[in-house]
């Protein structure tokens, strides 16, 4: 296991070596997930294994967790998502490569020598357990909470109800 992170590695060369990355990365420091988050404090922890599979593919195992502080879309308050993916990946050079990919292997755009950059790998990842509208359970929803704290009593009907003659017209009541 190496023990300093390189920023990109060739992943051909630790796939021979069967290497075992470890390590951290701030949550501010990846530009594309930064700015969706309510609080960009934090780290996100991975584990990237290099290796080959029977057909002696190039297999990355990537495992990377998070608990990312963002908004709900229902409250507007902050909300904590538990980010805990595993997913297997093999460089592919086009389309008709990746369909041809059994289904637990998934496909990354990576050519032969090409380094693979670990912060834009693991950003995806993260980027990816983000649903499109982010919310807390309904049950623990502040919404939820105030509308119900905030209900107001069903009103009674006044006896000098201007549109009372509309009402009855639409029941029939008003007939001459």
């Amino acid at each position: 296991m190496l023990q300093r992170i390189p920023d990109r590695v060739d992943p051909w060369r630790l796939a021979e070596q069967e290497e075992t990355l470890e390590g951290h990365l701030k949550l501010g420091s990846l530009p594309r997930l930064a700015p969706l988050l309510a609080n960009a404090d934090g780290e996100a922890a991975f584990v990237l294994t290099f290796g080959k599979d029977v057909r002696r593919r190039l297999v990355i195992t990537l495992n990377v967790g998070a608990e990312l502080i963002l908004e709900c879309q229902r409250c507007l308050e902050d909300m904590v998502l538990k980010v805990d993916s595993t997913v297997r990946l093999t460089p592919v050079r086009g389309l008709q490569e990746a369909e041809q990919l059994p289904e637990e292997l998934d496909p990354i755009m990576l050519g032969e020598g090409e380094y693979l950059v670990i912060a834009r790998l693991i950003e995806d990842e993260l980027l990816l357990g983000i649903p499109s509208s982010p919310r807390h359970e309904q049950q623990n929803c502040n919404r939820q909470k105030s509308v119900k704290a905030h209900e107001l009593p069903e009103a009674e009907p006044k006896e000098d109800n201007p549109f009372a003659i509309l009402a009855g017209l639409q029941t029939g009541e008003n007939d001459n």
